[in-house]
């Protein structure tokens, strides 16, 4: 964008949205000897000086204050020097109450090999960063540093006043985040809805995220090595992609709402999802996973599992049981939606099933004629029942029915008591050992059983 005569001054005035590019691919601004392109470093001088500070000066004279609908900015040779500039134009946008902020400040090559990779020369932004962005709706940012967020109320405050009231949605493009920035970050969001985050960096490796507005939540190539997502209750569709990078744990607990889960991550080791939509679709293809547990649904639910490697699991179902419809001509889509759900899980070696009614599993005889086993490779089967049979037609039933859904496993059968939660204590110890007594309180888990005797 050049920088116009006065004679438009007064329609540049008008702009709702105002977009600054520096343009240009940031991969091309060093000779194949390393030498600096000064040229380009001029280029980026005339950008900041005679584009964004002088229109800024020009539009700080404008009295009216006109609202600004969008700020876009975007450097491919930010200099730490630009960081003055930068804060006056979100001063200016959010006295004018902006609504989409849309800032790319990519630094200079002439800072790529510092040790540190560069981020003592990022952009920070911080709680002072957002004290007057009430307005605004959408925020993205790239290549930026987002500080600790965390802000204590002033003491005989009851009344917390968010930073960020009206943000819906929030896109992070390789953002270098620290210590629990996010976490607290999401806390000053109250109406966010969708949250992205893209090649982001992690200080301490922990992504946990509580909200009660978040409906959608994409993590794509990102250094967390534990992901915990606690009671989004309106969280609708999970997306995490990571080919590279370690990944001990996800989490996805009490998110009631949350209908699509699609996981694909080459080093995860450990999934946990507690608590999900009565009809969730889910595709987990981990090549690496050691271990998973799931507690929900499956009566109409599709869940579609690749991990080679997987020897172990443990599920509860919460299905609830109806006898009358077992009387009722025609299929009944409990035994087909449950025979699918377990074949996914066919190649396990150790499984621990839970199930609200042992009745649950007495595949009719008829059905075990039509359908082969779902699981053939099972070698150890623990099955918890709240109700255990009684009757020797129901013990004769069950055993049978046992024999068809896994013919060469050893069956054992638990009795547990109602509201029994299959969630290992493993599965939160990572290395923030400082965070598990908060997260067991936090996540109200029972933690009622290690896994005894499944993981033969």
């Amino acid at each position: 964008m050049s920088f116009l005569s006065k004679r438009w001054e007064g329609v540049w005035s008008l702009l709702p949205s105002l977009d600054f590019d520096e343009g240009s691919n940031p991969d091309h601004y060093y000779h194949h000897n390393h030498v600096v392109d000064s040229e380009n470093l001029l280029r980026h001088k005339r950008f900041v000086n005679n584009v964004l500070a002088k229109y800024l000066e020009y539009r700080q004279k404008d009295e009216k204050k006109d609202v600004l609908d969008k700020l876009k900015i975007r450097m491919v040779r930010y200099l730490r020097r630009d960081a003055t500039l930068i804060n006056k134009w979100l001063d200016f946008s959010f006295e004018r109450s902006v609504k989409e902020l849309d800032i790319s400040l990519i630094i200079s090559k002439w800072h790529w090999n510092i040790w540190d990779g560069g981020l003592c020369f990022y952009y920070c932004i911080s709680r002072r960063t957002f004290l007057n962005a009430k307005s605004l709706t959408a925020l993205h940012l790239e290549c930026v540093r987002i500080k600790f967020f965390y802000h204590r109320a002033a003491p005989g405050t009851t009344i917390y006043t968010s930073l960020l009231p009206s943000l819906k949605t929030m896109c992070l493009k390789s953002v270098y985040l620290e210590n629990y920035a996010i976490t607290f970050l999401i806390r000053e969001c109250p109406s966010i809805e969708s949250l992205s985050l893209a090649s982001c960096s992690f200080q301490c490796s922990l992504f946990f995220v509580s909200s009660t507005s978040l409906k959608s939540l994409e993590l794509n190539h990102c250094t967390a090595k534990n992901v915990i997502v606690h009671e989004a209750v309106n969280l609708k569709s999970f997306t995490f992609v990571s080919a590279h990078f370690p990944l001990d744990l996800i989490v996805l607990n009490q998110s009631d709402n949350l209908k699509y889960i699609n996981i694909h991550a080459q080093h995860l080791q450990t999934i946990t999802l507690f608590g999900c939509h009565e009809s969730v679709k889910a595709t987990i293809d981990t090549p690496n996973l050691l271990s998973l547990q799931f507690n929900g649904y499956v009566s109409y639910s599709k869940v579609c599992v690749k991990a080679p490697n997987l020897r172990g699991a443990s599920i509860a179902l919460w299905d609830v049981w109806d006898e009358e419809l077992c009387t009722i001509d025609g299929p009944w889509k409990h035994f087909p939606a449950l025979r699918d759900f377990l074949k996914e899980f066919g190649f396990l070696e150790s499984l621990l099933l839970s199930v609200p009614d042992f009745k649950a599993l007495i595949f009719p005889e008829n059905f075990r004629k039509t359908f082969s086993s779902p699981l053939p490779n099972l070698r150890n089967f623990s099955i918890l029942l709240s109700n255990p049979p009684t009757e020797a037609t129901d013990m004769y039933d069950l055993r049978e029915s046992f024999g068809w859904i896994a013919p060469s496993a050893n069956v054992i059968m638990f009795k547990g008591g109602p509201g029994m939660v299959l969630v290992a204590r493993d599965v939160l110890n990572f290395s923030f050992e400082r965070y598990v007594k908060e997260l067991d309180m936090a996540l109200g888990l029972e933690i009622c059983i290690r896994i005894i005797g499944t993981t033969g």
